[in-house]
């Protein structure tokens, strides 16, 4: 005698745990595609600015990139203030790592 296959029967509990993970992957999906528009965004400003912007001539040159270097070092840490929890653990890192 075959028996017909038996779908699996979920407890409520599984049902719930399955719907979570379905739900966290579905936001999973939209941080990824979120974080690909912000890096295009960033890299097509990027490239407009290097682009437009002239570099400063000979003796300008070390006092534009010394400036450049103290603007910066006060972005990141603007950066790192304005974040929170595990994301500003990881922007500390990253400027150590430059530094």
């Amino acid at each position: 005698m075959n028996s017909p296959i038996e779908k699996p029967v979920f407890d409520e509990s599984e049902e719930r745990i399955v719907a979570t993970i379905d739900r966290l992957a579905q936001e999973m999906r939209k941080m990824s595609t979120g974080q690909q528009a912000l890096f295009a965004f960033v890299d097509s400003l990027t490239k407009t600015l290097l682009t437009c912007l002239p570099e400063p001539s000979g003796e300008a040159y070390a006092q534009a990139v010394a400036r450049a270097k103290a603007r910066y070092e006060r972005f990141i840490k603007n950066v790192g203030m304005s974040m929170a929890g595990d994301s500003r653990a990881a922007m500390a890192e990253l400027v150590d790592r430059i530094q």
